[in-house]
């Protein structure tokens, strides 16, 4: 009796035993993925392959919501999946249908009871569309690679400024940027991803000093006409200076700030003065908008350091409120004095240049004087010209004042003009 219950639990435990081993493959249809597996963090046991393309397609519509964002200290470029073609691809799915049906008979069942038991992950990479990808990343290189640029001022009805963000000069490794993208896309989730650079120059002006500027100190404008050449040079020394940002004390160079005046950095022949007369020249134009920018400055109060007239009268702004250059000869120049950083900003339209000095409220003039104090006809055989002299008088609400003079000696020419009308005289 005894040797019977014994031979009884003994298939009992052999039948348990069978059972056990077998368990594995009698819980799984052939079909669907087997217990314990994960697909990216889902549990995906049990589905079947109709059930794990539904599940891929919910996971498709949800990751067109995803976004990359590529960031460098204050710069945040977001690309989203959606523009990138990010998914996932049915074939991507036979990983997780082959966990547990690989190897010997033996391996499958070690596998399926460890899946059973510990759990068993299955990452499904992402595929995007590499072309749009490289294409974004080109642009990406090519907008950082430019020279710095300090934010962009915006002009509010009330009279306020703000300020939209600048940009730095960054030097970016394209390989290193395409695997860090590829990288993030295959996961198939949004995230965070530091551009690689070997080379970065900020903006000189930080966040906090463009929140101090505020207002308008001044504004100046100037028309034109005429000459294609000098329309596209004044456009471009306007471009040059725009955006120039000068902390208390700095000083401005309008020579350093436009460059040279040459071909190659994009300035164009037209008509300069050069003893009196108009001739052809390289980066004709520029005399306008450094000429603008110098009642400017001497409509917010600042100092100016360095300060030539042209040879004769110019049509453009009044006697005596000219204010020529020459490359590597003649520079207009001037200081910040104020307690705050003041912003150059320029604009052109076609027959207009204008130029607004921007700082903060407390450096406002409640009291500007431009004013001619003197003004000199000068006769010589055959020839005449004039003596100027000009004065800047500027007063803040603080008890600061400023005073300056301007002398213009305009040389006589070679042959006695008469100018008729304003817009007779040199433009230049």
């Amino acid at each position: 009796m005894k040797l019977r219950i014994k031979r009884i639990a003994g298939m009992i435990s052999l039948v348990a035993l069978l059972t056990g081993a077998a368990a594995p493959f009698l819980w799984v249809k052939g079909d669907s993925v087997i217990p314990g597996v994960r697909i990216n963090g889902v549990a995906a046991g049990g589905f079947s392959k109709a059930q794990m393309i539904d599940f891929l397609q919910e996971e498709n519509k949800a990751m067109e919501k995803e976004n990359l964002n590529l960031v460098k200290d204050s710069v945040k470029e977001t690309w989203n999946y959606k523009d990138l073609h990010v998914s996932y691809d049915e074939r991507s799915l036979d990983e997780a249908m082959a966990i547990g049906r690989q190897g010997s008979f033996f391996q499958q069942w070690k596998d399926r009871w460890a899946a059973l038991l510990s759990g068993k992950a299955a990452h499904i990479d992402a595929s995007f569309d590499e072309e749009v990808v490289r294409k974004k990343a080109h642009q990406l290189i090519k907008t950082y690679s430019k020279p710095p640029q300090n934010a962009m001022p915006r002009f509010h009805s009330d009279g306020s400024i703000t300020f939209s963000k600048g940009r730095p000069h960054l030097a970016i490794q394209e390989e290193d940027l395409m695997q860090g993208v590829k990288d993030m896309l295959e996961t198939g989730r949004g995230g965070e991803m530091e551009i690689p650079v070997t080379e970065e120059v900020k903006p000189n002006m930080s966040d906090k000093e463009a929140e101090e500027i505020n207002t308008v100190l001044a504004r100046y404008s100037t028309s034109f006409g005429g000459d294609a050449n000098r329309s596209s040079n004044i456009s471009l020394a306007a471009e040059k200076i725009s955006g120039t940002y000068l902390k208390p004390g700095a000083d401005f160079s309008y020579n350093r700030t436009t460059g040279s005046r040459s071909a190659a950095n994009g300035y164009k022949e037209a008509p300069v003065i050069i003893n009196g007369k108009l001739e052809p020249g390289s980066g004709g134009g520029v005399c306008q908008v450094s000429s603008t920018l110098f009642n400017a400055v001497l409509l917010a109060g600042l100092e100016v350091t360095q300060r030539t007239c042209h040879f004769s009268p110019v049509s453009y702004v009044p006697l005596g409120r000219d204010a020529t250059v020459a490359e590597g000869v003649i520079d207009f120049c001037f200081r910040n004095h104020l307690k705050h950083g003041v912003y150059v900003y320029a604009e052109y339209a076609p027959g207009s240049i204008s130029v607004w000095i921007l700082g903060n409220k407390e450096d406002k003039p409640s009291y500007v004087d431009i004013s001619k104090t003197k003004e000199e006809q000068k006769t010589e055989e055959g020839h005449e010209g004039k003596n100027v002299t000009v004065k800047q008088s500027v007063k803040w609400a603080d008890g600061r004042v400023y005073h300056d003079l301007f002398e213009s000696d305009y040389e006589a020419v070679d042959t006695v003009i008469t100018y008729k009308n304003k817009e007779d005289l040199p433009k230049e």
